[in-house]
């Protein structure tokens, strides 16, 4: 799968990502121009979601928003992970949901310790309970070669990129 990334700070994002890290994390998301995310990470893991913002399904102009991550919480009303299998998103299962493909665009990934880069960003689906939203990556079976560097049977889908290009020392 993808259990953490690395995305571009942007000032927009200031009071979104205030709510969810500290002080500290905040300005050095700011001294280094990108926010890390890990999904086990203390606190709530963030995305950022680029959204269409067009209310009557005509096409809109884009915006991009951070969004939580999934969902760690037993009682919170979303499925208990950050991911969604792309079979389970066309099969139906997730409808109940109503969920919105969206882009989740981050630089680079990381899976078991091994870091990738993401050209164009990895493909999401955005849902909602009531007030809250959340963003989740969507995955699909892994290739012979994210299974052998990984040990992971799931990858991300990403957006218009075939291969992953690993990178050393990350």
């Amino acid at each position: 799968m993808c259990g953490g990334v690395i995305f571009p700070y942007k000032k927009e994002y200031r009071e979104t990502l205030a709510k969810y890290y500290s002080p500290e994390d905040l300005a050095e998301f700011e001294r280094t121009g990108e926010v890390r995310s890990l999904y086990w990470q203390k606190g709530e893991p963030v995305l950022p979601v680029r959204v269409e913002n067009a209310e009557d399904g005509s096409e809109g102009e884009e915006e991009e928003v951070i969004v939580r991550w999934g969902n760690r919480d037993k009682q919170a009303p979303f499925p208990q992970t950050g991911w969604a299998r792309i079979d389970s998103i066309t099969t139906g299962r997730w409808d109940y949901l109503k969920p919105q493909p969206v882009l989740i665009p981050v630089a680079q990934g990381v899976e078991k310790g091994k870091w990738f880069n993401i050209d164009n960003g990895i493909k999401g689906v955005l849902v909602h309970r009531g007030d809250d939203t959340r963003v989740y990556m969507l995955t699909d079976e892994a290739t012979p070669d994210f299974l052998n560097v990984t040990n992971h049977a799931r990858m991300p889908i990403l957006q218009n990129q075939a291969n992953f290009v690993w990178l050393d020392g990350k």
